[in-house]
């Protein structure tokens, strides 16, 4: 067989299909330039050779089905068939040949771009033009013309096989956006619009369709379609992509929808033994029908500041207070969240308050931090009264610090409130009388799981002897990883599942490697808790577009679900599942605020949401909060 001979036939043979695919993805770039000579900038186009370049892919399969299908309607098939000819060797010229003239093709409106914006341009070249937005429509243009070509071998009708391999392409560039693949981000200093999974499908789908087609056209594969199983091919692919999509994004059913009535703060929703109490004024009872806010007394119910005398650092008497010019104060928890205590007929809650003074203008100013208590309030008539307050100053060991970090939990009858790196401990059997068990200054440390996760690391175990070795262990674990700066969940909730005597905790890595991972503890001995990594799971392009959660994210694990929310999406994850961390649900609310979460006894989710006017552009309404009742997914 003479190669130049066929080279010079396949070329004869699409060239009236080459000059039309030219004249099609020149159209736009020419009628730029021409405008642009007009307006008197010169004859250069800019932002139309990129929409041409965006349909070269369907034109690299237009170009694929018309080289397969001159050779293989039937006359001309059973010809060169007859003849001694190498079918692999002529279909891998043939797919050679169509593949460069398509990248030809494709290159025409990049070269023209380039060279009119060299000469008649005064800014020059786009070099963000060529180095993101020029490789990814030129690997999609050699998949879909791989694909039209396999299907053109295989159907042998150019219209269907041009239909199919542009549908297929479709699909596969869709699917990885709805499947947890373990692949890292490709060169985003080359292509930014590419992730791991495309390069993967981009690289592969090529070379499988190529081999097919050999295999295809070797052994007379033929299939004969009609426009009736077209149609019903393409209902599948259709199906299968909207039952992916819908076990991605907002399949947690809502029970029911109240909107309520908002006072101050942000909405909160917080536990007080097994109810849960909305923004310190109200109950909220779950029954067969919903769910029922009861209030707490009558009335408006406030925590007002508790008032302090002490020195300063010159030995000054002085009134700490918010309402004092030049002090200001910092309460935890924060945005009207509270850690209750439910004691029978009574109800208290537990905050920490620091006061300090700022010098300086942000972000380079200091806060000198003076005092910090711990306090106990009391429900008493409409109002919480403050009924106990502890000094525990001595845990500001470096009062010039620009963050306060504080933590609490309670634990039975025993608080542990940490503040930076120090702790006490206190016995609140009566709340009403605070009374200080241990102190440590100085004695936490934060540390991350290493991005090398082959590694075992250890934590080191908390010094608190009051507490059994698990509640030390879950602690110790919290501390090191779910204690920020500024606001936290620790008060009410922990990242540390504790299952048939095996204790692990989760960690929503979105840096390094944007998945949900599970680390195992494997020993501990007096002063440290060995851990491993065990499993992870990625989470989805669409995830990560819909918001999934970040580092900082809430997070807690309960009854063998983690939970994790940012401002518009939840996300419940099986985390006991013999197929390691499987997704459950995922709810998606993009014009609102997610505030707060409560998982109810009855295993129900409860969200605390604020509608956001400024989302859609809508100023003429006021913000609107609601409590939804959904259904935890199984």
């Amino acid at each position: 067989m003479r190669v130049s001979g066929i080279i010079h036939q396949q070329i004869c043979q699409i060239k009236w299909h080459l000059l039309a695919c030219l004249g099609l993805i020149m159209v736009l770039p020419v009628e730029e330039a021409v405008v642009n000579l007009r307006a008197g900038d010169g004859f250069f186009s800019d932002g139309m050779t990129l929409v041409a370049i965006i349909f070269g892919p369907l034109l690299a399969g237009l170009i694929a089905c018309a080289n397969v299908q001159g050779d293989l309607n039937e006359k001309r098939y059973i010809f060169w068939r007859s003849k001694p000819a190498n079918v692999k060797f002529l279909i891998t010229l043939k797919f050679i040949i169509g593949l460069v003239a398509s990248l030809l093709i494709i290159a025409c409106p990049v070269v023209f771009h380039f060279v009119s914006n060299i000469i008649w341009n005064e800014e020059g070249i786009d070099k963000w033009f060529f180095k993101f937005y020029v490789p990814l429509p030129i690997l999609i243009a050699i998949m879909t013309y791989s694909l039209c070509f396999a299907c053109n071998v295989l159907v042998r009708k150019t219209a269907r096989a041009w239909l199919i391999g542009m549908l297929t392409g479709c699909f596969l560039l869709v699917l990885p956006f709805m499947l947890p693949l373990d692949f890292k981000d490709f060169v985003s200093d080359v292509m930014i619009w590419s992730w791991g999974p495309y390069l993967a499908i981009m690289l592969i789908t090529p070379a499988a369709a190529f081999v097919f087609a050999l295999y295809a056209a070797k052994h007379d594969w033929h299939l004969k379609t009609n426009l009736k199983s077209l149609l019903w091919a393409g209902a599948g692919l259709v199906f299968i992509l909207m039952m992916l999509f819908s076990s991605q994004v907002a399949n947690i059913k809502v029970l029911q929808e109240k909107e309520i009535e908002f006072d101050f703060g942000q909405g909160s929703l917080n536990y007080a033994g097994s109810r849960v109490v909305y923004q310190g004024d109200s109950y909220i009872d779950d029954d067969k029908d919903g769910f029922s806010l009861q209030k707490i007394g009558s009335g408006n119910v406030r925590a007002y500041p508790y008032s302090n005398i002490g020195t300063d650092s010159a030995g000054h008497r002085i009134h700490y207070g918010p309402s004092v010019a030049g002090y200001s104060e910092e309460i935890y928890p924060r945005h009207g969240n509270r850690l209750y205590k439910d004691a029978g007929n009574e109800i208290f809650f537990f905050s920490i308050h620091a006061y300090y003074r700022s010098e300086g203008q942000p972000p380079l100013h200091k806060r000198f931090y003076e005092k910090v208590y711990l306090r106990s309030y009391k429900h008493t008539g409409n109002n919480w009264m403050p009924v106990c307050e502890l000094d525990i100053s001595d845990c500001f060991t470096n009062k010039i610090s620009p963050y306060f970090r504080a933590a609490m939990r309670l634990i039975d009858n025993r608080l542990i409130a940490c503040v930076n790196n120090s702790y006490v401990l206190v016995d609140v059997t009566n709340p009403g009388e605070l009374k200080l068990i241990d102190k440590k200054l100085d004695v936490l440390q934060r540390f991350r799981p290493s991005k090398d996760r082959k590694k075992e690391f250890s934590i080191p175990l908390v010094p608190i002897e009051e507490f059994g070795l698990e509640e030390r262990i879950r602690l110790s674990i919290d501390l090191n990883y779910n204690f920020n700066y500024g606001d936290n969940e620790f008060y009410d909730s922990s990242i540390v599942d504790i299952h048939d005597d095996k204790l692990a905790f989760f960690f929503i890595d979105f840096l390094d490697y944007d998945d949900v991972a599970r680390f195992d503890v494997i020993r501990w001995d007096d002063e440290k808790i060995y851990c491993k990594y065990s499993n992870s799971r990625p989470f989805t392009i669409l995830e990560s577009v819909t918001g999934a959660p970040g580092r900082f994210s809430p997070k807690f694990v309960k009854n063998g679900k983690l939970y994790c929310h940012n401002s518009n999406t939840l996300m419940v994850f099986d985390i006991r599942s013999n197929r390691r961390i499987r997704k459950l649900g995922h709810f998606v609310r993009m014009d609102y605020d997610i505030q707060d979460m409560a998982v109810l006894e009855d295993g129900n989710i409860l969200l605390c949401v604020r509608w956001d006017p400024e989302f859609i552009r809508d100023r003429s309404n006021e913000d609107k909060y609601y409590l939804y009742l959904l259904k935890n997914p199984e």
